[in-house]
């Protein structure tokens, strides 16, 4: 199978990190990987028909520059539309896929959802505090293949607050306890789904602020079993 991944964005997310990790995670799972840090070759989709996945490892920078840190254009949209439209597969995490490309509706439709905030941390402008918060995640469909014998944990992280699609398909979950927003507690949110885009699969998880939340045992084993599913045609 043949990965490539899309690097680059704002370098104070560390892209390059994440993407030495997941280049071993998927290598060892038998992937040939290629890596490109521009978007432009998403402007030729014909030149990546023999491509079973990808992954944007891309961020944006909270500054609200994200032209300045390369964002995605019209053509290179429709291209990976196509591409994952007639069979490659979608695979993410936390911002570098749920929080890209802002400006592009079309993308976070195909995706499933979009980051809008991860209390107390954001929107600074409510509860100016510190980001990360213990939280629990919880796996809401423990007989689903990508998720079986995954046990439901805890961690340390951003606590991510997103706008999801109802058909998603929704594999783990977390609840906001309301201590920080007190209007959204008992909100039960998405944090790891899979959906469809015509011929493609997509896989989405929204852990990853840091690189050590993807070496979680169970956020591994999360995106390794979605890799492998995003990227078989059967």
């Amino acid at each position: 199978m043949k990965a490539v991944l899309f690097v680059g964005g704002w370098e104070g997310h560390a892209p390059m990190d994440f993407a030495d990790w997941y280049r071993d995670l998927l290598e060892t799972n038998g992937f040939e990987v290629i890596v490109h840090d521009t978007l432009e070759p998403l402007e030729r989709p014909e030149d990546m028909a023999d491509v079973d996945l990808i992954t944007p490892i891309w961020s944006s920078a909270r500054s609200g520059h994200q032209e300045e840190f390369g964002n995605m254009t019209k053509r290179q949209e429709d291209g990976l539309l196509k591409l994952i439209g007639d069979g490659c597969g979608l695979v993410g995490w936390h911002g570098h896929m749920g929080d890209a490309f802002r400006d592009r509706p079309t993308y976070h439709f195909l995706i499933g959802g979009q980051f809008v905030a991860h209390p107390p941390g954001w929107p600074d402008n409510l509860q100016p505090k510190e980001d990360y918060i213990d939280y629990d995640v919880t796996i809401c469909q423990p007989h689903h293949p990508l998720v079986e014998g995954i046990r439901s944990f805890r961690i340390t992280s951003e606590q991510y607050y997103m706008l999801t699609d109802p058909s998603n398909s929704v594999l783990a979950t977390t609840t906001f306890s309301g201590d920080h927003l007190w209007w959204i507690e008992g909100t039960v949110m998405p944090v790891t789904w899979i959906r469809r885009w015509d011929k493609g699969r997509v896989f989405y998880c929204s852990i990853g602020h840091e690189l050590d939340d993807l070496k979680v045992p169970e956020v591994t084993e999360m995106i390794r079993r979605g890799a492998i599913w995003a990227a078989s045609k059967t």
